[in-house]
C-alpha cells in the first residue's frame, strides 16, 4: 500500500482545482485590464485570451485527473504510476523553464514544487503491486 504516494497525488490534484479558481477569475480579468490598458494588442489579443481559458481548463482537468490517479497509486497501479511520472515530469520542466525564462523565483516555481512531489510519488515512495508482473 502506498500510503505516502496516495497522499502526495492527493495534495497536488487538489492544489491543482483550487489553483484553477484564482487563475480562471482573478487571472483572466486581469488579461482583460491588460488588453484595455494597450499593453496586448493586435494579433496576441485573441491569442492571449484563448491561452488563458485554456490553461485555466486544464490546470482543473489536470487536477481532477491526478484525484482519479490516486486510489490506483495507492494500490500499486503501474499504468497509473506512467501517468502520475509523466505528470511530474510536465509539471516540474514547465516550472523550471518559467524560472529559466523570468530569471527569477516567483509563483510558477509552486509547479516545480507540485511536479516533484508527484515525481517522489512515482519513485521514491511507490510500490508496486505484488499481483502485477
Amino acid at each position: 500500500m502506498n500510503k505516502i504516494s496516495y497522499y502526495l497525488v492527493s495534495i497536488v490534484g487538489v492544489i491543482a482545482c483550487l489553483s484553477f479558481i484564482p487563475h480562471a477569475f482573478f487571472g483572466f480579468p486581469a488579461v482583460l485590464e491588460h488588453i484595455q490598458k494597450g499593453e496586448i494588442n493586435g494579433a496576441a489579443i485573441n491569442g492571449m485570451q484563448m491561452i488563458w481559458l485554456y490553461s485555466s481548463i486544464m490546470m482543473l482537468l489536470s487536477g481532477v485527473w491526478m484525484l482519479f490517479l490516486a486510489k490506483p497509486i495507492k494500490s500499486g497501479d503501474t499504468k497509473s504510476r506512467i501517468q502520475v511520472l509523466l505528470l511530474g515530469i510536465g509539471l516540474s520542466v514547465f516550472g523550471v523553464l518559467c524560472t529559466s525564462i523570468s530569471g527569477h523565483i516567483d509563483g510558477m516555481v509552486s509547479f516545480t514544487i507540485e511536479g516533484i512531489l508527484l515525481l517522489l510519488a512515482a519513485t521514491i515512495f511507490f510500490k508496486r503491486a505484488t499481483n502485477e508482473q
